[in-house]
């Protein structure tokens, strides 16, 4: 125990005299009354260095010097003791006094003074107490189970004086636990924290506290991390082409057992089996992986799709939107906003990219001709939706489509559209023009279109431009319309006798007409040229054709010649025979194909040229073998048709007759039964033929191809009646009751030839013998 001795401390006070002055009379006025007292002083005592719980302690304070009375008073860290206040007693006599504690405690640790006084003064005394306690425990460490990526907090408080010193190790290492590690913190009273667990944290943790009194304490826990179900990675995105297998993994972390559903679009995604959906689980080291896999997927499979993984510390889900992505829709409202001779405006509406940015359009445009198609295209950025297409042809048709393409590729054409480019003039004249005379008064022009590539349009018509050579006057025109034909001819009417013509061609559309062709002169004829001579077919065989032509009128002038021209139908090639004129103007073409068509017309020439041709005769050789050498009016393929119309008019004409007498017979027979009906008996005479004409509905059967219409006509029957006397029992009695009973159910027989000749008016005829 430290002692501290305490003395009165005098000051030196300058003041002025009179302040002096009056303290010297003060003091000589109190002073006498205390000059026979002395100033006490406490007895030092020696006191142990410390105490350790539980010992007794006691300390005296005793008068030195000074004369009683004595005043005694105790203080602990400068705050008065009481006596019943604490578990500290104070005792006081007449010159000393003491405290007394059975049982030191930590708590009576401090500085004790004690303060002596008497009339003369007083004097203190301070003694230290230290109390020192080995480390007892006040919270003691628990083994823990902490969910990792929590944070794991260790107790180990103590108590201890002087204050225990905690220290933490590692087990699993044995490496004591720095408080310079960033992962740890360490508090005063013992505890140790992670604020975040890993892995590497579970094991065993010992905890020892010592203050070098008593016993080092010591405990050891154990720290298990339990990992709750967990998705190291929350979100992912899967992208995948159309029509491929796509892939979804979902590997969650965690103590097993774990249990993993999917949903697709936040709804539960059932998988059923010979579905294009398929499921695979495997458990790994760290928890359980499982994967869903999709077989040709379509844009339907394009979706959110969530797994959810838990087990018995936690739950956890993990979200991967699938994109499929594909080529581009085609492009849609495709249409044309302006159109000139050669350039047109093409827009259109940015169809579905497919998941995937459009890149760039494509414009794909071909003229339409009849000689094939040549396939044009124009790169159009991804931020345009239109094109203006250049270098295109006047007048003529086009057709467009457009392509849109991505990073997948390209997608399907749009709807084809068609325009047509505004017309100019042609830029060609017409080509092969020919002109030559055909008489005193006219010219024939011949001519081909333009190559249609240069119409530059749709061709209404040519211009026909011609003067006589080297007037002064200019052109006069014909309008000849256009046609489908490859070829042209106009005769140019009434012209001048003998006289030179230029003659020029051009074609027009609606834009203007194109340029000249090279002008021709041609002179019109003297005379006149000679006109189609008649033709006609003498006899024709299965390899040969025999014709005859009268003469051909010439105007007065002779005939010099013919030319037969003759060729197989469906041929290309013209074959010709040239005839000289003389009186016996035919001619037998030989060496023919059997059973073939054969077309033929003939052409007089006369001093000046050849004149128009003949009406063209298409003629069919016979088979093989059959109207070798016949003339024509026997010739099977004339006679037999000829010959089966007269035999059916023959026989219309003869069932027309027979109609009428049979018409005839029924007015006679009803005025008989009207005669009958009055009383009269009619008497046949004996061995007369009566017929009695029945109408029958039957047809015949079965006619001959080719029979005439009127043969299948119903005909009527004619009955014989013999030796039969008509009586007139009942007016309303049929027919057939004139028959013998043997012949009423007989079948009627059919008609006999109209061979018999009729007498008068009555219907009474001759035996058919």
């Amino acid at each position: 125990m430290a002692i501290t001795q305490n003395s009165p401390s005098r000051k030196l006070v300058t003041t002025t005299p009179k302040l002096l002055l009056f303290a010297l009379v003060t003091t000589a006025l109190v002073r006498p009354c205390y000059l026979f007292h002395e100033r006490p002083k406490i007895l030092p005592l020696n006191t142990p260095e410390f105490l350790l719980v539980g010992e007794k302690f006691s300390y005296t304070c005793t008068a030195k010097v000074g004369e009683p009375p004595f005043s005694f008073k105790w203080l602990k860290n400068g705050n008065e003791l009481l006596t019943g206040q604490s578990d500290v007693q104070i005792k006081k006599f007449e010159d000393l006094s003491l405290i007394v504690i059975d049982s030191v405690k930590e708590r009576h640790a401090g500085n004790y003074t004690c303060i002596l006084s008497n009339k003369a003064g007083k004097d203190t005394f301070t003694a230290a107490l230290m109390v020192k306690a080995p480390p007892t425990w006040v919270k003691k460490p628990i083994d823990q189970d902490v969910l990792l990526g929590e944070p794991i907090l260790l107790q180990c408080q103590v108590l201890g004086h002087p204050t225990p010193q905690i220290k933490w190790t590692r087990l699993e290492d044995g490496t004591p636990l720095s408080t310079s590690a960033e992962k740890f913190v360490f508090s005063n009273d013992g505890k140790l924290q992670i604020p975040k667990s890993s892995e590497g944290d579970e094991g065993s943790y010992k905890c020892e506290a010592t203050n070098g009194v008593g016993e080092v304490l010591t405990s050891v826990v154990q720290v298990k991390l339990r990992v709750p179900a967990r998705f190291e990675e929350k979100f992912s995105v899967e992208t995948v082409r159309r029509g491929e297998t796509a892939s979804l993994k979902c590997e969650v972390i965690g103590d097993l057992p774990l249990e993993i559903t999917w949903a697709k679009d936040k709804r539960n995604l059932e998988i059923k089996e010979l579905d294009r959906y398929e499921r695979f689980e495997t458990t790994v080291e760290k928890g359980l992986t499982s994967e869903v896999m999709i077989r040709s997927t379509d844009r339907n499979d394009g979706a959110l799709y969530t797994c959810f993984a838990k087990n018995d510390y936690g739950r956890d889900e993990r979200n991967i939107k699938l994109v499929i992505v594909e080529v581009p829709a085609r492009p849609l409202d495709v249409r044309v906003q302006e159109i000139w001779s050669r350039s047109a405006t093409i827009s259109w509406s940015v169809p579905y990219s497919g998941n995937s940015p459009i890149t760039k359009f494509i414009v794909q445009y071909w003229q339409e001709k009849e000689n094939g198609q040549r396939l044009l295209e124009q790169t159009v950025p991804s931020s345009q939706s239109s094109a203006l297409l250049k270098s295109l042809h006047p007048g003529s048709p086009y057709a467009v489509t457009v392509v849109a393409e991505n990073e997948v590729g390209q997608g399907m054409p749009s709807q084809t559209i068609q325009f047509v480019t505004g017309e100019e003039a042609p830029v060609s004249p017409p080509t092969d023009v020919r002109v030559q005379p055909k008489g005193s008064t006219s010219l024939l022009v011949t001519w081909r279109p333009p190559p249609k590539e240069l119409w530059n349009g749709e061709l209404r018509g040519y211009y026909i431009d011609y003067k006589v050579n080297s007037s002064p006057t200019s052109y006069l025109f014909k309008t000849v319309e256009s046609s489908s034909n490859d070829s042209y001819e106009y005769i140019l009417s009434p012209l001048m006798k003998a006289t030179r013509y230029s003659v020029v061609v051009k074609a027009y559309n609606s834009a203007g007409a194109g340029p000249s062709s090279e002008e021709i002169t041609v002179k019109t004829l003297e005379g006149d040229l000679p006109l189609p001579p008649p033709v006609e077919l003498v006899s024709n065989s299965d390899s040969a054709i025999s014709l005859k032509w009268g003469k051909s009128p010439s105007h007065n002038v002779p005939v010099t010649g013919y030319t037969l021209h003759y060729k197989k139908k469906n041929s290309e090639e013209w074959n010709y025979v040239h005839v000289v004129a003389s009186d016996n103007n035919m001619y037998t073409i030989k060496d023919l194909e059997s059973g073939a068509t054969y077309q033929l017309y003939l052409t007089a020439v006369n001093q000046f040229g050849r004149g128009n041709p003949s009406d063209y005769l298409s003629i069919t050789t016979n088979p093989k073998g059959i109207g070798i050498g016949l003339p024509f009016y026997l010739n099977l393929a004339i006679v037999v048709p000829v010959t089966a119309s007269v035999v059916a008019f023959v026989v219309v004409l003869i069932v027309i007759v027979i109609f009428v007498k049979k018409t005839k017979a029924r007015k006679a027979l009803e005025r008989d039964l009207t005669t009958m009906q009055s009383g009269k008996v009619v008497t046949y005479a004996s061995g007369s033929q009566r017929y009695i004409d029945m109408e029958k509905a039957r047809r015949v059967s079965n006619p001959e191809p080719g029979t005439p219409a009127a043969a299948s006509i119903a005909s009527y029957a004619s009955i014989p009646s013999r030796d039969l006397e008509l009586r007139v029992d009942d007016p309303r009695q049929e027919l057939k009751s004139f028959l013998p009973p043997q012949m009423r159910d007989r079948p009627l027989p059919h008609p006999k030839p109209p061979s018999l000749k009729k007498r008068g008016d009555s219907h009474l005829y001759d035996r058919a013998d």
